[in-house]
Order: structure tokens, then sequence, then C-alpha cells
């Protein structure tokens, strides 16, 4: 029973340290833009992270003026700060969609460019390769199309989609 529990424990330490490895190894693999493109979408990600918990301490600052504003009967103040929290909201909406937008072309556009350099290389690698390979491990030039395309595609919704989150 317990050897069942650490079985499953080093597996997901495992896959863990294998995830570490790929990105590391993408890292070190990637042109200088592609590293400013993932560090542009990482601070996009951290933005879009942080939104949330700024729109919710701005939104409880409004309820909290409705909640005095109960109790006193000072309009003016209150238009003014329900204003003030209203336009810091817009503010902060506007901040959001620019981290969000930045996170996911920044992402988007390192995974295109880099499934695309995979894709070269991975062609370049079977062009290589002697005609006897084609005739005894291929059975048709659909199955190597079909082979890169499924591939790289892979590779490519894996960093444009699954790294960011």
């Amino acid at each position: 029973m317990a050897g069942e529990y650490f079985r499953g424990f080093s597996d997901q330490v495992s896959r863990s340290a294998v995830d570490v490895r790929l990105i590391e190894t993408e890292v070190h693999t990637c042109s200088s833009y592609d590293r400013l493109l993932m560090s542009l979408g990482f601070l996009g990600s951290i933005g879009d992270g942080l939104s949330l918990t700024a729109m919710l301490l701005v939104t409880s600052k409004l309820m909290n003026t409705f909640g005095t504003t109960a109790t006193n009967s000072n309009t003016e103040n209150f238009t003014t700060r329900v204003n003030q929290n209203a336009v810091v909201l817009c503010y902060m909406a506007c901040a959001q969609w620019f981290a969000c937008f930045l996170e996911g072309y920044c992402w988007s556009r390192t995974g295109e460019r880099q499934a695309s350099r995979l894709r070269r290389r991975y062609l370049k690698a079977v062009m290589r390769q002697d005609v006897g390979y084609f005739d005894l491990h291929v059975t048709s030039t659909a199955e190597v199309i079909t082979s890169v395309s499924s591939d790289t595609l892979v590779i490519q919704d894996v960093i444009s989609e699954k790294v960011v989150n």
C-alpha cells in the first residue's frame, strides 16, 4: 500500500524534473528574439495574474464606499469616491487587457517561431538519411510529412498554451 503511494510520488517528481529539463533545453536552444518574447510573455502573465487581486481590492473599496454612505448622508463625498474607484477600475481594465495581450501574443509567437525552426531541423535530419533508410523504415512520403507536422504542432501547442498556464 505504501509502496504504491511512493511510486506515484516518484512519478510526479520525475515528470516535474522532465518538465524542468524540457524548459531549460527550450530556453537554451532559442534565439535572443525568442528569449525576449518569452520574457515579455512572462511579465504579461505576471500582470495577468496580479490583475485579478488588484481588481478585487478596488471593488472591495467600492463596496466599502456604499456601506459607509448608508451611515452617512454626505452624497458629495460618496459621488467623488465612486467616481475615483470607477476611473481606477477603467485604468486597471486597460492594464489587464495589455498584460493579457502581451502574454498571449508573445508566447504564441515564440511557439510558432520555435516550431518552425524545429520543423526545418527535422526536415534537414530526414534529408541527410541514406536512401536505404526510406526503403526500410518509411512506407510513404505522407508518413514523413504527417510525422513532422503532428510532432511540431504538439510542441508549438505546449510552448504557446501549456507553458503559460
